[in-house]
């Protein structure tokens, strides 16, 4: 076993939990989590964080999101996707100009309410679950920014297609629920699709009948701007068992090899191992400092 990442292709009709529950199993691993849930009717890509790997669990929900789907007007649902309980219909659809000047309106930064049905928490209580109970509360409004979209018209004029840039935190299903306020006809979300998630992207990724141990990748590509460092074994050991010391004698090395920064991370591995140990960081005038440690597993 080691520690790393797996990009899944996430299939209809299956909740992030029950994905990692399976490729849990699947490779007998010690942990596994996810980076970004994805609803249980939208597929596409999940990053699973293997192992150690869950400890950098930040920096994988770093970066822009892309999702791509279809939207339908006339509808309001109780989850503002088209698997709630329908609340309002109308066959008020206004024209494909007023559409786009909606879609422009929930672009570029924006305040946004999460659905009722997230995963935000209401006084350490997950949203779905409040609403699943019954229970009265009111989310609040967030700041998010919708870097790109692209909506694209179809033959049935009640439905459109899209391509969303967003930040994290960005929800779809709200997006089509606000599109439809302001056109005063509702919206819901039929489909949505992750395409990419920071440097990663669908396609590469695996379905979970691929799932092995093959297909696990070093989880550093979370972060490949940051510069990566080669010690020698004696001063892995050391950092593992004398910490002190074990930076002093890294920061040596890095230093010989001609890394400069006044501050920043390095990601360490062990010479002539590619896989990635922990990460360092450089505090001015005092050189390395310890920022995750993830100890190869046996």
């Amino acid at each position: 076993m080691r520690n790393g990442i797996l990009l899944i292709d996430k299939p209809a009709r299956m909740s992030s939990a029950a994905v990692v529950a399976r490729v849990k199993r699947m490779l007998g691993a010690q942990r596994v989590g996810h980076a970004g849930t994805l609803d249980p009717d939208a597929t596409g890509l999940l990053i699973l964080l293997i192992n150690g790997a869950t400890r950098v669990a930040s920096y994988a929900a770093d970066g822009s999101k892309v999702y791509s789907g279809e939207m339908r007007l006339g509808v309001r649902t109780s989850t503002d996707d088209i698997s709630g309980v329908v609340l309002e219909t109308s066959d008020q659809i206004p024209d494909w100009s007023a559409v786009l000047e909606a879609v422009k309106g929930q672009s570029g930064s924006i305040k946004q309410v999460p659905p009722s049905v997230s995963a935000i928490k209401v006084d350490g209580k997950r949203a779905y679950r409040m609403h699943r109970q019954g229970q009265e509360f009111e989310l609040v409004a967030r700041d998010v920014e919708v870097l790109r979209f692209e909506a694209t018209p179809s033959s049935d004029r009640a439905t459109f297609g899209y391509v969303v840039e967003c930040s994290p935190g960005t929800y779809i299903r709200s997006l089509a629920r606000d599109i439809g306020t302001t056109l005063g006809c509702g919206g819901t979300v039929l489909s949505i699709r992750r395409e990419a998630s920071g440097y990663f992207d669908v396609r590469d990724a695996v379905t979970l009948e691929q799932v092995s141990w093959e297909q696990v990748r070093d989880w550093s590509e979370l972060i490949p701007s940051v510069p990566r460092l080669a010690l020698p074994d004696s001063v892995v050991e050391s950092l593992y068992n004398g910490m002190n010391v074990g930076l002093h004698r890294a920061w040596d090395v890095w230093s010989a090899s001609g890394g400069q920064s006044p501050s920043g991370l390095v990601v360490f591995h062990r010479h002539g191992a590619p896989a990635s140990l922990g990460i360092l960081r450089i505090e001015p005038d005092r050189g390395f400092t310890f920022e995750i440690n993830i100890k190869p597993l046996s």
